[in-house]
């Protein structure tokens, strides 16, 4: 994986670019969110179960391992993404969502799948030397 640094930059020049787009903040932060979403799961779980605040100082021990080959994986994110929009249909089925909030909700949620795409494409394509380049 591309150290934090990269996928900052990564994720400051989408959201930038759907900024100059759409002139909407959320849709920004959705794709600023996605893009730093894979690694703040894996980092900051396997943190908080360590002990530590210290994200540097992890541990690779079984859980981060684990939550790797989990966030790591298109599949698992397109299953977690497949019963989000469920959900969501579920509740706009029952009234609970009105109509406008739930066309808003499907923008974020694409912004938010674009900016964990491409993530995932900077993992596969770009090995690390460290965690921060």
């Amino acid at each position: 994986m591309p150290g934090a640094i990269v996928h900052i930059i990564a994720g400051l020049l989408s959201a930038s670019a759907v900024h100059l787009r759409h002139f909407r903040l959320e849709f920004s932060l959705a794709i600023f969110i996605g893009n730093l979403l894979p690694d703040a799961i894996r980092q900051g779980v396997s943190a908080i179960a360590q002990g530590t605040i210290n994200v540097l100082n992890v541990r690779q021990d079984g859980l981060f391992r684990f939550l790797s080959a989990t966030t790591n994986s298109p599949a698992n994110w397109f299953t977690f993404g497949f019963f989000t929009l469920l959900l969501i249909t579920f509740l706009y089925h029952y009234h609970v969502i009105k109509k406008k909030r739930l066309w808003e909700y499907e923008e974020l949620y694409v912004f938010l799948v674009v900016g964990i795409i491409t993530h995932l494409v900077m993992d596969a394509l770009i090995f690390e030397k460290g965690p921060w380049f």
